[in-house]
């Protein structure tokens, strides 16, 4: 089943509906077990939702700053699709500032989605007011600069046990980020649904006294 049968726009209003906790369940039942993001990256602030196909960006940590290591940078943001949620694999860079407010201000304006960064951030409350979604692992001021640099862009990448393609479907909310193959979005997306409704009516259930083991037998989730 194809992405192409929901629009995008469509498709990143309806996953940011959906909680993690249910996209990880469909997952799991696929056999899918290694989608989820390694916990420590959360959103860095509440109420963050990001959801949207991945353009991937990796980099290595440094000790050299050259000017043209930014190129990559250039040309990643000049390919930026609207719609698309950035991903970082920093190479394991434990203390350096990936992403910033020009970033953010620039990636906003061409319709980006949000970012996910194996790594740091900093100028956090400008990237508040600007509303912008982004989960990293740190924040940290410390420039990239003589730190860390980049090295390719939209190739397959790897944060945790997690393999993400571009085009993956990456989706992040208070739970945390779990990233969905490009093939199967549009399942699992239907799936996480109805799976939400279901729920829905278990918390109705629940509330209104009725015995969770009941609950439980009956809609085969607790």
């Amino acid at each position: 089943m194809g992405a192409s049968i929901i629009p995008l726009e469509e498709m990143i209003t309806r996953y940011k509906q959906v909680r993690t906790p249910a996209i990880a369940d469909i997952l799991d039942q696929k056999g899918l077990f290694h989608q989820i993001l390694p916990p420590q990256i959360q959103a860095i602030a509440p109420g963050m939702r990001l959801a949207g196909p991945a353009l991937t960006v990796k980099g290595t940590p440094t000790i050299i700053h050259k000017d043209e290591y930014l190129q990559i940078a250039v040309e990643a943001y000049a390919a930026l699709q609207p719609g698309q949620v950035v991903v970082y694999d920093t190479s394991g860079d434990p203390g350096t500032a990936h992403w910033g407010e020009m970033i953010s201000t620039t990636t906003k304006a061409k319709g980006c989605g949000g970012v996910v960064i194996d790594g740091g951030v900093r100028d956090v409350e400008a990237i508040l007011e600007l509303e912008f979604p982004v989960f990293a692992r740190y924040k940290t001021p410390a420039d990239i600069r003589g730190r860390w640099r980049y090295v390719e862009i939209n190739i397959p990448i790897r944060i945790g046990d997690v393999t993400i393609h571009p085009g993956n479907w990456v989706i992040g909310d208070a739970n945390g980020v779990v990233v969905v193959p490009q093939d199967i979005a549009v399942e699992v997306l239907l799936e996480a649904e109805k799976v939400m409704e279901v729920e829905r009516k278990i918390w109705e259930e629940l509330r209104a006294g009725e015995n969770p083991l009941n609950v439980f037998l009956k809609y085969g989730r607790f």
